[in-house]
């Protein structure tokens, strides 16, 4: 019982339910539009998520690297974590209004996504809450109940051909059942005017990790609408479609990153660190080829079935996807290295590069060689920032091995990690 309360392995079954919800939403969503409605709908969850995870990075990481270990939480500090989700939601909120006037198609699709933002996201901060406490095993429970509830009902939608918008609306009214059985197992209160003095007290993290998710995702939100220059609604559909046969590669990824993170951080400094750590990059990658393995060999049958009329269009990008799964083995397992370790310049280094590359060479392809080209781009922008991520990991390594005063002043890298409430 003891070990279904928390373990990382507790962590990462909370995580794939997590996502259950979110890649079911996509998937059905694909079922019931048309192309041309999937394109509009892909633009507005790929901002949903963006600002979903700029408050994971903001507010989510800094949890799970400051406040994991026993006794280093002070009074207040969840309630005000919390806090700082309703507003992150409430700016997505606006967002989605601004950009469904502009982008067009159903309003009532951009309405539900609107208003699932400050819902959802505070579902969601209170499970790294729960998992920052060892308490993943309560996370669990919550998300398990988002996918009791809506699941069925988003099936019944499409099985009935209901309007896509009704399908969404299903999903966000399971995120707030699972939003309130997560804060009362937390008893957490979400104050959103103290969360202005959270982010000032641990403004030396969440500033860097908000400003790395940002940059990265910025641009890689940004992409998406220049990419409907070259390639049309109906290319974008072409990669959402693509991407979403991989995402549980994401979902998985994402799941052992959140898991062995605290569990590195309580172990810096030991031989257990190193074990966790090549244990994680084993993990992913038999994960990645099992998964890809999967998808490659699906049968057009199945393929449509999951997308749809998309899949026609997105079949032939399966391949340009699987190898950026395979480059974001290696980029998971360096991130939780660099976030456990503090070493947050590396981290910045590898994530900037990667904001800048995605926003170049999809582009730039996807003129050459249409949405295939695009694919291509996305891979290769993950492979290269890998590159870049050894080579500040091998840079830090020296400078440790040198000593501190051996440039005459500590690097980035050697500053002492200092907890701040």
């Amino acid at each position: 019982m003891k070990r279904f309360a928390h373990s990382r392995y507790v962590t990462i079954l909370d995580q794939i339910v997590s996502s259950l919800s979110n890649f079911a939403l996509v998937a059905l969503v694909a079922g019931v539009a048309t192309t041309a409605e999937f394109g509009l709908f892909s633009l507005g969850y790929v901002l949903l998520l963006f600002f979903l995870g700029f408050q994971r990075a903001l507010v989510g990481e800094v949890l799970l690297v400051r406040f994991s270990k026993a006794g280093e939480r002070p009074a207040g500090v969840d309630d005000s974590a919390a806090g700082v989700s309703v507003a992150v939601g409430v700016v997505s909120a606006v967002a989605l209004a601004v950009c469904g006037l502009l982008a067009g198609g159903d309003p009532l699709m951009w309405t539900v996504l609107a208003v699932a933002g400050p819902l959802v996201f505070v579902q969601d901060i209170v499970r790294y809450i729960l998992i920052a406490r060892a308490r993943s095993g309560h996370a669990l429970v919550s998300d398990a109940v988002w996918a009791v509830v809506a699941l069925p009902v988003m099936v019944w939608l499409v099985a009935v051909s209901a309007p896509a918008w009704t399908v969404a609306a299903a999903w966000t009214a399971g995120g707030v059942v699972a939003m309130i059985v997560a804060i009362a197992y937390a008893r957490v209160l979400p104050r959103p005017v103290s969360g202005a003095r959270w982010i000032v007290a641990n403004r030396d993290i969440a500033v860097r990790f908000s400003g790395e998710y940002a940059s990265l995702n910025l641009s890689n939100t940004v992409v998406w609408f220049l990419l409907a220059g070259p390639l049309g609604v109906a290319g974008v559909a072409a990669l959402r479609g693509a991407s979403l046969l991989f995402s549980p590669l994401n979902t998985a990824f994402n799941a052992v990153r959140i898991a062995v993170v605290p569990d590195l951080v309580r172990s810096r400094g030991s031989r257990r660190y190193r074990s966790r750590l090549r244990e994680t990059a084993l993990i992913l990658t038999g994960i990645c080829v099992v998964w890809s393995g999967v998808v490659l060999l699906l049968p057009d049958e199945i393929g449509r079935l999951v997308l749809g009329a998309t899949w026609d269009v997105a079949a032939d990008l399966r391949w340009p996807y699987a190898v950026q799964g395979l480059a974001m083995v290696a980029y998971t397992a360096l991130l939780a290295h660099f976030r456990a370790a503090a070493r947050h310049t590396s981290s910045t280094a590898m994530r900037g590069f990667l904001a800048g590359a995605t926003l170049v060479l999809p582009m730039a392809l996807a003129f050459a060689m249409a949405a295939a080209g695009a694919a291509w781009g996305f891979a290769a922008a993950v492979a290269l920032s890998v590159v870049v991520g050894l080579v500040w990991e091998t840079r830090a390594r020296r400078r440790e091995q040198r000593g501190p005063d051996a440039d005459g002043a500590p690097g980035p890298d050697d500053t002492p990690h200092t907890d701040h409430g």
